[in-house]
């Protein structure tokens, strides 16, 4: 496997660092079960993927099932250090308006949510 999490945890926020591939398959499956169940003990998540090389469709769908997860249940996910090659696959897929301006993605999965916080 090629995705390492890194979780580091603190009173009200726990933080998943990511390292390596974010890809479908394993890494995807178990991206998307580790935020989940961190999800399930806290209400704060940040996702950090400064170490992240590769993202493709299947990591990508990982992302947005967590983002997901989290607006259905009231839970706060900050996604962090998103890199240059990230931005570009989000802006491809038309995700790129969940990017905010210091480059953490947004967990609103409306557009007029987006909207409303421009």
């Amino acid at each position: 496997m090629d995705l390492i999490l890194e979780i580091r945890t603190g009173r009200e926020r726990v933080t998943m660092v990511c390292h390596g591939k974010l890809v479908g398959g394993k890494e995807a499956d178990t991206f998307r079960r580790s935020a989940i169940l961190l999800l399930g003990g806290f209400d704060k998540l940040n996702i950090n993927l400064a170490g992240v090389r590769l993202v493709d469709c299947g990591g990508l769908g990982s992302l947005e099932s967590v983002l997901a997860l989290a607006t259905e249940s009231g839970k706060e996910v900050r996604i962090t250090h998103v890199s240059a090659q990230v931005k570009q696959l989000l802006q491809m897929s038309s995700l790129d308006k969940f990017v905010d301006r210091v480059g953490t993605l947004r967990p609103y999965l409306v557009a007029d949510d987006w909207e409303a916080i421009a």
